[in-house]
Order: C-alpha cells, then sequence, then structure tokens
C-alpha cells in the first residue's frame, strides 16, 4: 500500500537495505579499541517471514476491507517503532503486542469509520505515521483492558492540499512524509524547513502529535512554532481549529493536541507556516578547550538576539565517536541563513562573543559557500541524519546506544552537566562492569536555557540489554528531574517516559488531561498507556 518501504528491522528503505558499510567500519573501528575486544557478539536479523505473532483476534468487516489488512508482513512492519527497547526486541525476533488489524485510512470518514468499529470491538486505536518513535509511542503495549488492537496509519494522507503564497503558509495532510512533503512546496518556492533526524520517515502529524524538534538551533525550535491550525478526528467528533497569525482568546486549543502523541485524537491535516528558502548562509565551526567555557559563549549568543539557525555545541568525545573530529575540542557549530538579506553582521557578532570566551576558529572557512559541507561542518550535518542508522549497527553486537535530553535553566546548567555525567558514567559500569562512553552536546538553545543532549555507548550482554539500558536510563533522567530539568525536550513520552512524565507534572493537571481524555474518548481507545495511563 506504500509505494516505498522503510526496512522491518532499521533505518532506510528496504530496496536499499544495506546498512552503510563505513559507518558499521567507523563504529567497530571505534568502539573495538574502546572496549578493548577484538570482535563483537553478533546475532543476525530474522527474516520478515520467519517472526512469529499471534493470530488476529478480530475479523475485518467486509465494508472495510477496502483499506484494512491483517497480513503477516504488515502486522510485523506496525508492531515496532525505533526505541532501544524495539530494537533490542526485533533483533530477537519478539513481536509479543503486534496489532490486529493495520488501517490505511484514506480519509477522516475512514478514521471516524474505524474509531466506531473499535468501541463495539473493545480494541485499543494506534495512531501510526512513519513509525519512527524512539520513546514506544507506537508499540501496541495496550494491557489486558482491550479485546484487540487496531493501529490507524495515516501514510494515505499524504497531500499539501493547499499553498497561500500571501500569507505564506500551506495546508498539509497530516500523513505526508518529510521528504514528499518538500517536494510538493518546493514548486513554490518554499520549505517546512523543518528537519528533525526522522525527517526521512516521519509524518507532519507525527512531528506535531509529539512536539518534534526540527532544523533552527534557535527561535523555531520545535514544530509549535509553525502550526496556525489543524483538524483532529476524536471518537466524540471532529475538532477543528481558526486559523490564525495569533490569537489571545483565552487557551489555545492546538497546545492541547500538540504533544498529547495521539491519545487525544488522530491530526488529519493542518495550516502550517512556511519559509522562503534560503539564500544568504555563513557558517563556521569554534573550537574550545573547556565545554562549560564554550556552554558560556553559547548563552551569550542566545541573549544577544541573534538567532543563529545553528548553535549547538559538542564535546570533544561526541567529536570522536562520530568521526567528526581528532583534535580533542570542543566544537560549537554557528550559522546563520536567511532568505532575505546578508547575515554577515549578526556572524560577525556571534563570533566576539566566541573570541571573548576563548573560541578559536578560522574566518576565512566562511569564504566558501559550501562551507556547511566541508571539514567538521559537514560531517556533523552527515551525521545528524545518519545516527537514524546507529541502533541497527550497534544492537545486534552488544553495544547499547543510549540517548536522554532535557531543558534546563542557565543556572542550573552547570550543576546538571556535571551531576548527569557523572552518574551516567557511574551507571553504565554498575550495570555493564566495564566503563562506557559519554558525550554531551546542545540541541536547541534559549535565552534562558539550554536543551542539553547525551549520548552514551556501553557494552552489554545479549537477554539484559534491554535491563541494562533500563538501569543506566532510569539514573540519568531520576537526576535530570530532580535537578529541575524535563523529562524530555524533543523525542517526545511514549511509553518509555511516562514514569517521568507523571513525576514533572502535579496530580492537578494529571486530573485535567484525564477529564480531556474521558470528554473526547470516552471508551479510552486511542493509543493507550502514552501520555495518559489507560484505566485512569
Amino acid at each position: 500500500m506504500q509505494p516505498r518501504r522503510i526496512k522491518h528491522w532499521g533505518w532506510g528503505y528496504e530496496d536499499e537495505p544495506d546498512t552503510p558499510q563505513f559507518l558499521i567500519d567507523n563504529m567497530e573501528s571505534y568502539f573495538s579499541k574502546f572496549f578493548g575486544v577484538s570482535e563483537f557478539n553478533t546475532i543476525a536479523v530474522p527474516a520478515l517471514e520467519s517472526i512469529a505473532l499471534r493470530k488476529p483476534r478480530i475479523d475485518i468487516p467486509e465494508r472495510f476491507k477496502d483499506f484494512c489488512t491483517n497480513t503477516h508482513e504488515e502486522r510485523v512492519r506496525h508492531a515496532r517503532g525505533r526505541s532501544p527497547i524495539d530494537y533490542v526486541k526485533i533483533f530477537n525476533g519478539e513481536y509479543e503486542n503486534p496489532p490486529d488489524v493495520v488501517a490505511y485510512v484514506r480519509n477522516e470518514q475512514d478514521i471516524i469509520d474505524v474509531m466506531d468499529w473499535a468501541v463495539g470491538a473493545k480494541a485499543a486505536v494506534i495512531p501510526f505515521g512513519g513509525g519512527t518513535s524512539v520513546n514506544g509511542g507506537v508499540e501496541p503495549r495496550v494491557g489486558d483492558g482491550y479485546e484487540a488492537v487496531i493501529t490507524v496509519d495515516t501514510t494515505q494522507l499524504n497531500k499539501v492540499l493547499e499553498v497561500d503564497d500571501t500569507s505564506r503558509c500551506a495546508r498539509i495532510q497530516a500523513g505526508a512524509l518529510g521528504p514528499d512533503l518538500e517536494a510538493q512546496l518546493k514548486p513554490h518556492g518554499v520549505s517546512l524547513r523543518h528537519f528533525p533526524q526522522s525527517f526521512q520517515h516521519s509524518t507532519l502529524g507525527g512531528w506535531i502529535s509529539t512536539r518534534s524538534g526540527g532544523h533552527f538551533a534557535t527561535q523555531y525550535t520545535h514544530i509549535d512554532e509553525f502550526v496556525e491550525s489543524m483538524r483532529v478526528v476524536t471518537p466524540s467528533g471532529t475538532v477543528a481549529t481558526r486559523r490564525m497569525p495569533g490569537d489571545g482568546a483565552g487557551p489555545d486549543p492546538d497546545r492541547l493536541f500538540m504533544g498529547a502523541e495521539g491519545s487525544l485524537g488522530i491530526i488529519t491535516e493542518a495550516w502550517v507556516q512556511v519559509q522562503g528558502r534560503s539564500k544568504f548562509r555563513k557558517s563556521i565551526a569554534v573550537f574550545f578547550d573547556d565545554f562549560l567555557t564554550g556552554a558560556e559563549a553559547v548563552r551569550g549568543i542566545a541573549q544577544a538576539g541573534l538567532y543563529p539557525s545553528n548553535l549547538r555545541i559538542i564535546d570533544a568525545e561526541e567529536a570522536r565517536v562520530n568521526f567528526v573530529s581528532d583534535k580533542n575540542k570542543d566544537i560549537l557549530f554557528l550559522a546563520f541563513e536567511s532568505a532575505d538579506h546578508p547575515v554577515d553582521a549578526w556572524m560577525d557578532r556571534a563570533l566576539e562573543i566566541c573570541a571573548d570566551h576563548g573560541g578559536q576558529f578560522d574566518r576565512a572557512v566562511m569564504d566558501n559557500p559550501e562551507s556547511h559541507r566541508q571539514e567538521e561542518q559537514g560531517r556533523w550535518r552527515d551525521i545528524f541524519m545518519e545516527t537514524s542508522y546507529y541502533r541497527e549497527i550497534t544492537t545486534p553486537r552488544e553495544i547499547i546506544y543510549g540517548t536522554m535530553e532535557t531543558s534546563v535553566t542557565w543556572d542550573r546548567f552547570p550543576e546538571m552537566y556535571e551531576r548527569v555525567t557523572d552518574i551516567t558514567g557511574r551507571a553504565m559500569k554498575e550495570a555493564t562492569g566495564r566503563e562506557g562512553s559519554l558525550s554531551c552536546r546542545f540541541v536547541y538553545v534559549y535565552p534562558d536555557g539550554c536543551a542539553p543532549y547525551w549520548s552514551w555507548y556501553c557494552l552489554g550482554n545479549h537477554g539484559a540489554l534491554i535491563d541494562q539500558w533500563k538501569h543506566v536510563k532510569k539514573a540519568a533522567i531520576d537526576e535530570m528531574i530532580r535537578l529541575g530539568g524535563s523529562t524530555t525536550h524533543h523525542t517526545s513520552v511514549g511509553r518509555d517516559h511516562m514514569p517521568w512524565l507523571n513525576a514533572q507534572t502535579d496530580d492537578l493537571f494529571r486530573n485535567m488531561l484525564r477529564a480531556a481524555k474521558r470528554t473526547v474518548d470516552p471508551s479510552w481507545m486511542l493509543n493507550p498507556g502514552v501520555i495518559i495511563p489507560p484505566g485512569t
């Protein structure tokens, strides 16, 4: 039903199924030396046809057979996302919670009909876009309170329906994948310019429902900033919000659905702001000897109101692991872009701030219009997308690749950086008995704080990888919450982050969410276990 399919076991398309060999070589080369092993205990991915599934628990009514399926392949493809837990279970051939039916909805009426069917069948409904959730947002892990599970795949809703050239906005269906969306906007000379790491395989609806982070490191960090209005189908009816550039009439209804991860309704389309395609760019790498000093330079730029498109600092270990640089320096990637005017003055001021904090850089690189594709900058640009392949390389080799990100105000950041780095390092050794690789970078930056992101690798054991991952993840996020940070900044909640969302919010707010769910979803069918636990 889809012209091109993502690999059922990893990243990229199945018509080009091999993991890029240079990434495998890089990872094996680095970590064989790091862990002191000559080879890895590597397991193979199970063939799709060899995966055992329980039988579908409901039959598809005749009137739904045009767009619903219960084939083995479709159930496998919609059973898992791309979280660390998903990858371990994919390589182990464990699919204990497959959907019973997959509905490739073609319009809003199909969604309404499926929801009505689900009520009578006592089935849970899982919204599914690209299936790239990294936190268990699409796995039908719904408990015993449901007779079946129907996964609603929105990728047939994939059109740019309208472009308003005057207001520079577009009405786009929620199932449009990133590349398809951009291809349809290109003839109009505009771009959404929202490029999360999952861009290749994720959808507009997925971005909105998870409040994803995109291209810009400052100012326009989340998809939220681009949404004007949307349509959402709920079991109790369809919500259509009013399209306006700004509104002060009470609470914003769009915000209720953004970040709800399909637990309150299924987004079918949205009006979003689009951008002129960039004509002016300046890009440079700035090197620091100390990460916290570099972070102070980042804070200075953020608080100067310059709003660079890229303001991301990575530490020396992050640069080594990803083969960005072996200079043993922390690197700030700094860029400005505009569709309207040269950006030299903004770059000049930002570099003055970097120099004030000891930053080292070569201005001459900016004379090359392709500087953003050269040397460290070019390598980091590539890595931004390439890391999506990492878990299909690390997991079968018993290497646990974990990440966690948070947001924190500037005054609290130094303590959080020191504490989370220390606790994560100790937790890796507790879980696996040996040291692990740990690095930190900034993914988004604000005048009042930042979104630090830790990546960690430790050598685990097949059969224990999930428990080992959980031990490290829990230690780190517990500390983030204790120090006033958020559960997540941009990678969603899903089922894996639910315990910390509850710790981050108070009882009264959670009661408000439950009341909203009872209103729009009285049968509690939509994505139970995400955002609002089932049976509450």
